[in-house]
């Protein structure tokens, strides 16, 4: 594949930088793999389990991409959800060892093993802005943490990962809203009507970073949030914490929008080599945040008084777990075999 485009990019947030998340009609109302090595195998038999998953995530993989003339490059771009959060063993970025970017050695397709070099430029709270301009971060001086697409340079991708967006809605005020402030942010009207703006404001500017990306010709798939929640119980139930079923609901709604948002995006950009890939947003259903066996860093009581002492720990709360992110690739592997390019 030829070389990604490194293209400027930093006019393309110019006012989306609103709080919310959500137009549906409910707010109306490189670094290789971590996996164990065939030798690291035999040293240790209770290995064997992860090592035959590895395995069968490389070959899915390998044979997907055509590849046979060695390890095949997978360039992971935009934000936590691309760069591993919450799955910890995170990486040095830039040379700072505890970067709060965390970029995961167990984030997507760490599974698939010596078969696959992940160039994992995503960043936790990027924005689309930081594809092609530098990403301020706490611990990385004044310069901050290169451009994703900068830290690329040469690099000639057999495929394009990508998660963005979400920063750009407001995701971040959004959740303070619901679960630090004692009000319902399902009720609060300004809020809705901030997540319907934002949305609108997205679609241009994810169309043009779409279009930009997509002019290498490398294949590019466009991933979609997963609902972190199970379906909302009954009102005024103890649902999660401090979320109510309420509020539950509304994030249920915000997501579907989001990807709603996403999905006509990638279809106004128009380019075959831009895929949406719809199979990942139910990837948790039945083992939600509330549920009694999450695959998503919860927001229950224990967390969050973990995330209050701690930065780095409360950007972990409502993101996968590793064995989320592997979920998340088996579903991301199933579809690209549904949806050959």
């Amino acid at each position: 594949m030829p070389p990604l485009p490194w293209l400027p990019l930093g006019l393309l947030l110019a006012g989306t930088l609103l709080a919310g998340c959500s137009t549906g009609p409910a707010i109306d109302g490189g670094t290789p793999s971590a996996a164990s090595s065939a030798a690291e195998a035999a040293a240790a038999p209770d290995a064997a389990a992860p090592d035959a998953a590895a395995a069968d995530t490389g070959e899915r993989l390998a044979a997907l991409l055509g590849n046979t003339g060695g390890p095949a490059d997978v360039v992971l771009l935009g934000d936590s959800f691309a760069a591993g959060e919450g799955a910890g063993s995170y990486q040095p970025v830039e040379g700072v060892a505890d970067s709060l970017c965390h970029r995961s050695a167990a984030g997507l397709l760490s599974a698939a093993g010596n078969s696959t070099v992940i160039h994992n430029a995503a960043c936790s709270r990027a924005r689309i802005s930081a594809l092609g301009s530098a990403q301020q971060m706490q611990d990385h001086g004044n310069a901050g943490v290169p451009a994703q697409l900068d830290q690329l340079r040469g690099v000639r991708p057999d495929l394009v990962l990508l998660y963005i967006g979400g920063n750009d809605a407001g995701f971040a005020e959004l959740l303070q809203a619901c679960i630090v402030e004692d009000t319902s942010c399902a009720g609060d009207a300004v809020l809705r009507q901030a997540t319907k703006q934002a949305l609108r404001d997205l679609r241009a500017p994810l169309t043009q970073l779409y279009t930009e990306l997509g002019a290498s010709g490398a294949p590019v798939l466009v991933l979609p949030y997963p609902r972190l929640f199970d379906a909302a119980q009954n009102p005024g139930q103890d649902a999660c914490g401090r979320l109510t079923p309420e509020e539950l609901s509304f994030g249920l709604d915000i997501t579907d929008a989001l990807n709603s948002t996403i999905e006509q995006s990638v279809a106004a950009a128009g380019l075959p080599n831009v895929r949406y890939v719809d199979a990942l947003e139910d990837s948790f259903a039945g083992r939600g945040a509330c549920s009694a066996d999450p695959l998503v860093v919860t927001a229950r009581l224990g967390p969050l008084l973990n995330a209050a002492a701690s930065v780095s720990a409360a950007q972990e709360v409502l993101h996968p777990t590793e064995e989320g992110y592997r979920v998340l690739t088996g579903d991301l592997l199933q579809w690209m075999e549904d949806h050959p390019s």
